[in-house]
């Protein structure tokens, strides 16, 4: 174990010499308390509004990686004023190019909570941009503001992407020789001898900031920067700023022996995994095309079948084991009612919640109130959002195999409590829908204007029906409710007019519960003639 801890320390040293470079923040200096003003041209000016309803609320108003919803994700986002970008083309010590970044906020990044921003214009995606390169600054020791990219570009360290070479064909040799150079580098030491990412050094490792950062599982983790040959072929050739993963240059690792080590990391992949892979999230468009036949208000209807699925990739606010990927997404209407039938894979179906270390499965659709894309965490004070929450603890009560306390521990004794007394249920006698003994729908129909601010529609509110069933390890539930609803709360559905809609899935399994769970992006939800 000391011996293996001992081969890798110089690769880390390589990498803190790497992070000092010139254009790097050096030690003495300070992050800045504030972007200051704008000096750059009118595409950053632009990039900070779209900057500040998407990006903020993670990254922070200012870059520093401690926006409001940093608490509850990991790994944390990330710091501009550091300097450090993880997904580059570039030689490490460089800063990445604007097809760099570009790339990251068009893809996201795969097992993180940094989603696909493919529902923003090319046009807005490249200003905020420009606007990240204006935050990536820091104050020197006379607290003059300092701009990475200015300070590189005065040097001459213009950021030029690493070249990659045309991939050869994956062979028997090819694999023998990837082994050997992933024996060779240590690799095996943080990602394991079989890629499953629990080397004997995994549990030392930490990001630049003291972070605990466990290596990338090659079996069935995601790949951050992407899964091609070219996207793994950059990550050996120029590192993970701020990780421990460090660069493997021409000097230690020539472009054919790159190429066979990408192949053999490849060939540990698990093929049921490789699905997961596909990023691409197609046009955002879930298109609800319009029934002459009744509509099918059941999940298990075979109509279903005769519709095309829209497959919305999922991010995870908190690593799990066993994540689900995505959700496939199918919706019709009738012309006055819409349905909508969501189905992921869930080897175990966890029910109503009885002990205090059980939870339950759960899926909610998020609804624009006016048409915008707020932040996707629930909306903002300026943007409403409607959110539909189906879940299995609240059906189940509606099922007579429900386990309940008695059940679960048959020696218990309890105190009777009549039901009609407000002293001992006062929840109940109040209207708190939470506390009702019996729903009757297992959909909660609640609004929200942002980070804790999710409040219950009132039991006369509560209009939008549905149902789910767990069969073959996969979940399907539908959401049923009029287009035009009386309640000036709800989302109203027109034909022709798209309504922004993301989605989250909570795993019981995987003890997920309010802000833990896996989440999408924004889609457009669009109603056919």
């Amino acid at each position: 174990m000391i011996h293996l801890v001992v081969k890798i320390v110089p690769h880390v040293v390589t990498m803190l010499a790497l992070l000092a470079a010139p254009d790097k923040l050096p030690a003495q200096a300070a992050p800045l308390e504030t972007p200051g003003a704008i000096n750059a041209d009118a595409s950053a000016q632009t990039g900070q509004g779209v900057y500040e309803q998407h990006c903020a609320a993670c990254h922070g108003s200012n870059g520093g990686g401690d926006g409001p919803a940093a608490v509850w994700l990991y790994p944390k986002p990330r710091h501009f004023n550091s300097g450090l970008f993880k997904i580059r083309s570039t030689p490490a010590g460089f800063l990445p190019t604007d097809d760099d970044l570009l790339q990251v906020i068009t893809r996201g990044m795969p097992g993180s909570s940094m989603p696909s921003f493919t529902y923003l214009s090319e046009a807005e995606r490249r200003e905020v941009v420009q606007y990240v390169k204006h935050l990536t600054a820091y104050a020197d020791p006379s607290g003059k503001r300092i701009n990475f990219f200015e300070e590189a570009l005065a040097k001459g360290r213009v950021p030029v992407s690493t070249p990659v070479p045309p991939e050869p064909p994956m062979t028997v040799r090819s694999l023998a020789q990837g082994q050997e150079i992933y024996s060779k580098m240590n690799c095996f030491v943080c990602h394991g001898l079989t890629g499953e990412g629990t080397g004997p050094a995994a549990p030392l490792l930490k990001d630049m900031w003291g972070v605990s950062l466990p290596p990338r599982d090659f079996n069935t983790g995601a790949f951050r920067g992407g899964h091609t040959g070219r996207d793994l072929y950059l990550r050996v050739a120029t590192g993970l700023a701020g990780t421990p993963m460090p660069p493997y240059d021409d000097a230690a690792v020539s472009p054919e022996q790159r190429w066979a080590l990408v192949h053999y990391v490849q060939s540990l992949r698990r093929k049921d995994i490789e699905v997961n892979d596909i990023l691409a999230p197609g046009d955002g468009v879930i298109h609800a095309p319009r029934v002459s036949r009744q509509l099918p208000a059941d999940s298990a209807d075979p109509f279903w079948e005769t519709t095309d699925p829209v497959r919305v990739p999922l991010n995870p606010l908190w690593p799990e084991n066993n994540l689900i990927p995505a959700v496939a997404i199918r919706a019709v209407h009738d012309g006055s009612r819409v349905a909508i039938l969501c189905t992921w894979r869930d080897p175990i179906a966890n029910g109503a919640p009885v002990r205090v270390q059980d939870f339950q499965d759960a899926v909610a659709l998020q609804f624009s109130m006016n048409g915008q894309t707020p932040f996707i965490g629930m909306g903002d004070k300026a943007n409403a959002v409607n959110i539909w929450q189906w879940k299995a603890g609240w059906q189940q009560e509606r099922s007579e195999s429900r386990q309940d306390v008695d059940t679960v521990y048959v020696s218990m004794h309890s105190d009777l409590y009549f039901r009609t007394d407000a002293l001992y249920r006062t929840a109940e006698a109040a209207g708190n829908l939470l506390a009702q003994p019996a729903h009757v729908s297992p959909i909660e129909d609640g609004n929200a204007r942002g980070f804790g601010t999710f409040t219950s529609q009132p039991a006369s509110g509560q209009n939008v029906t549905g149902w789910g069933i767990w069969r073959d390890s996969h979940w399907s539930v539908v959401f049923v409710r009029e287009l035009q609803s009386g309640e000036t709360a709800d989302v109203q559905f027109a034909i022709g007019k798209p309504v922004p809609v993301a989605l989250a899935v909570w795993d019981g399994q995987n003890r997920d519960r309010n802000g833990r769970k896996v989440v999408s992006n924004w889609y457009q939800l669009a109603l056919e003639p």
